[in-house]
């Protein structure tokens, strides 16, 4: 038995012990941080040797002390570091969150279980909450600009444009749009009439969608959106999931072209004629106009599609497999949200 190096060992950590305590909050994230706590738990158990045995059940054998230790510790975490809150019988959980984005707030998790449900936000001597704009694609990471953060009056705001009726089978609209794309529908009004039947899984962002409304004889977009953290408009447009994105030569289409030209033609319109829609109320600020088409879609063309939108950061594309991942996040957010103690925080 090392007994000269658990000794050591206990010694060290005594005086790691003594060198934390002593730390402000920003030393402790300069002086271990991700690097240094990383190698610190590999040393405990380093999961890449998972694949030196068999299987996963011989691995954690051969390593039963150093993982039950991770599991203690986890366990400890748990336990210990989400913070009970709320009025008696509606207790939530706030627990830490691994990414901090901003240097002059805290973020955070706040659910009926610990490190679980909304993600927060404490700035500025406010509490919002983080609402998804878009997902990851091919393992690409989010990041603040990727996220909506509204304040609490703002989410239930939100939570309205959800009918009653509708409130006990969340999952029916996803249902619908699965069924129309499994079916291979083509009819982009199809998509049109599920978006217009059901507004609110385009992500809650919109108190309230409306279709047609006639910008003016030449410009009638699909629908306009009143969004929830200002009450100005954006666009949204939506065509045919199997409309054809590229050509054999990896050019974009004819159709696609078109699609991305009206978008651009109701951006430039809305910002040109601000004054004019405004007297017939419709209030558009620093617009952006949503673009929905193509479904399961190469490599290749959602790479041109980045570069394309790179080109117009006001026009974002959104394919029918990032609706359908939108409509998921959207019935979960709003699910967290019944699920919060009557919509009052219990961080605050």
């Amino acid at each position: 038995m090392n007994e000269q190096k658990i000794e050591r060992g206990n010694q060290i950590i005594n005086e790691l012990v003594g060198i934390l305590r002593e730390l402000t909050d920003r030393e402790v994230k300069i002086f271990l941080g991700a690097g240094p706590m990383d190698n610190l738990l590999k040393a405990i158990l380093d999961p890449s040797r998972v694949k030196e045995y068999p299987n996963i059940a011989e691995f954690l054998l051969a390593n039963k002390a150093r993982a039950s230790l991770l599991a203690f510790v986890r366990h400890a975490i748990t336990q210990n570091y989400s913070f009970k809150g709320g009025e008696k019988g509606k207790e939530g959980f706030v627990s830490p969150h691994h990414v901090q984005w901003f240097d002059d707030g805290v973020m955070f998790t706040e659910g009926r279980e610990p490190f679980t449900g909304l993600i927060g936000l404490y700035r500025n001597k406010e509490l919002r909450y983080a609402m998804a704009a878009r997902d990851a694609r091919g393992g690409e990471e989010l990041g603040k600009e990727d996220f909506q953060f509204a304040t609490i009056d703002e989410l239930k705001t939100a939570l309205k444009a959800v009918p009653a009726e509708e409130i006990g089978d969340l999952e029916r609209p996803l249902r619908e749009l699965t069924q129309l794309l499994t079916a291979g529908q083509r009819d982009e009004s199809k998509y049109q009439e599920l978006i217009q039947k059901y507004p609110w899984i385009l992500g809650a962002h919109y108190h309230s969608v409306q279709d047609l409304r006639k910008l003016d004889d030449g410009n009638i977009p699909d629908f306009t959106g009143v969004r929830v953290r200002d009450n100005y408009r954006d666009i949204i447009e939506i065509k045919s999931p199997f409309m054809p994105i590229l050509r054999r030569d990896g050019e974009f289409a004819s159709e696609f072209n078109s699609a991305w030209n009206q978008a651009e033609r109701y951006l430039n319109f809305v910002r040109q004629e601000k004054d004019y829609l405004r007297r017939k109320g419709l209030n558009f600020q620093l617009p952006r106009c949503y673009l929905i088409v193509g479904f399961r879609l190469s490599d290749q063309a959602l790479m041109k599609m980045t570069t394309k939108q790179s080109m117009n950061p006001a026009i974002e594309i959104w394919t029918y497999d990032h609706l359908i991942w939108l409509a998921e996040r959207t019935v979960k957010f709003v699910k967290d949200l019944l699920r919060a103690d009557g919509g009052r925080p219990v961080s605050g």
